[in-house]
């Protein structure tokens, strides 16, 4: 593993600039998912926008540790076919992401619905449709850390949802209306950029 030193540039393809130059430098980064910040590590900023765009090997284990330290794992027992819509989803928003993106998705919705930038309209009534009435043969789990559990109660009380399992089939079920089932998917732009960070 080559150790980079603070202070090296090295050439990168910047979302924003294109190829460009960029210097390492230490920085405070937040989680793709928005669920924390890691502080004070050596990062790749891009020289034109000062965005950070890439993190070092050597320091993907102080980011590991730090995402780890501030998640619940929770597991929920979904249809088959739940997970074959996150699949489909993933795959419409960038074809070259693994369905590992897929709790990603799933959380990056959970608080995009809650605080209402997405829409939160008839997400209870998704739950009575025929989809939704299915054997729940398969297993999710995912880890979630303070902003997560906040939303998810948040979503319970402003939806009438009863537990875990419901919050996250309804949110699933709009993922499939909102990105599987139009030919233009909503907030596609949108996802795709969240989704780079991930190829």
């Amino acid at each position: 593993m080559r150790i980079v030193k603070e202070g090296d540039s090295r050439q990168v393809v910047c979302p924003d600039c294109g190829v460009t130059q960029a210097t390492y430098l230490l920085q405070d980064v937040c989680f793709n998912d928005d669920s924390g910040v890691v502080k004070n590590i050596l990062a790749a900023v891009c020289n034109s926008c000062h965005k950070v765009v890439s993190i070092p090997k050597q320091s993907t284990a102080k980011v590991r540790a730090e995402y780890n330290r501030v998640k619940v794992p929770v597991d929920v027992r979904l249809p088959a076919h739940f997970i074959d819509i996150l699949n489909l989803a993933t795959q419409k928003i960038d074809p070259s992401l693994s369905d590992s993106f897929n709790k990603s998705l799933v959380l990056y919705y959970l608080h995009a619905v809650s605080k209402k930038r997405y829409s939160q309209h008839n997400l209870a009534q998704l739950l009575t449709l025929d989809i939704a009435k299915a054997k729940a043969s398969k297993r999710f789990s995912v880890k979630l850390n303070d902003k997560n559990i906040q939303d998810i109660n948040d979503l319970m009380v402003s939806q009438g949802l009863k537990n875990n399992t419901e919050v996250f089939k309804s949110l699933i079920l709009k993922i499939n209306e909102d990105i599987v089932q139009p030919k233009q998917p909503k907030h596609l732009a949108e996802l795709q950029n969240f989704a780079a960070a991930f190829v």
